[in-house]
């Protein structure tokens, strides 16, 4: 049996689903971004309250 070549139909649907993958993968990683963002927000958020808290602490030592 001689197999026939991929047709126009067949040609669309992959590229349109190759469409859909690329703008959900940016979707996903504009996701990841945000959460990341927010995650490091949190943790510079967090170093800068330690950090001043260690600086308030010892200025009430040194300071009468």
């Amino acid at each position: 049996m001689h197999r026939r070549g991929v047709g126009a139909g067949a040609i669309a649907k992959k590229k349109l689903a190759e469409a859909k993958y690329k703008e959900r993968g940016t979707v996903l990683a504009e996701d990841q971004i945000v959460q990341l963002e927010k995650a490091f927000g949190l943790r510079c958020s967090a170093l800068v309250i330690s950090t001043m808290s260690l600086v308030f602490r010892s200025l009430k030592c040194v300071l009468p």
